[in-house]
């Protein structure tokens, strides 16, 4: 998918391939660890974990750089980074082969404030749906519930903390997004 963005540049929103992986991981590091202190920062500036190993990443680029990227983890390996947080007999849904999560929404600080966020909640919501989804997982930053509320995301009222942060758990079916 291109639109054009509010500086005339077209915004590519596309599936991540293995070299966007260092820029993402990079990224992650740069706001998670640095800038909002969820995570120590480390001397390789790069953050990732296990769930790495099979997430399916949707980035944003402007001319030839990633400038946004957002995180699916599929239902497939039975692991959702909510499960370092909650237990799931305590969440106000059941979590099925057909529930994805969707994490780490980031935008480079220079492209924030433009539609790019709300292109790839968009684009991952669809991802999703083509990939027989039904229930989506979130938990996102307690600053930014308005953008998910937007997109049809509803608050559980559960929240968790992690490093610096709080996250509010948020669920939504594919057919209410």
């Amino acid at each position: 998918m291109i639109v054009g963005s509010k500086t005339n540049n077209k915004i590519q929103i596309r599936i991540a391939n293995n070299a966007d992986r260092h820029t993402i991981y990079s990224m992650r590091h740069s706001v998670y660890a640095t800038e909002l202190s969820q995570h120590a920062e480390n001397e390789e500036l790069i953050l990732t974990d296990s769930l790495d190993e099979f997430n399916v990443y949707i980035v944003a680029q402007i001319d030839d750089k990633v400038v946004g990227f957002i995180s699916i983890t599929p239902p497939d390996k039975n692991t959702y980074s909510i499960d370092k947080y909650l237990s799931r007999d305590s969440l106000p849904f059941t979590i099925d082969d057909s529930t994805f999560e969707i994490r780490i929404l980031t935008i480079d600080k220079n492209s924030r404030g433009s539609r790019i966020a709300a292109l790839l909640m968009y684009a991952s919501l669809r991802w999703i749906e083509s990939n027989g989804g039904i229930r989506v997982i979130v938990i996102g930053r307690v600053d930014l519930l308005d953008l998910y509320n937007k997109i049809g995301l509803k608050n559980t009222g559960i929240q968790v903390n992690s490093g610096a942060l709080t996250f509010e758990l948020m669920t939504v079916t594919i057919n209410d997004a």
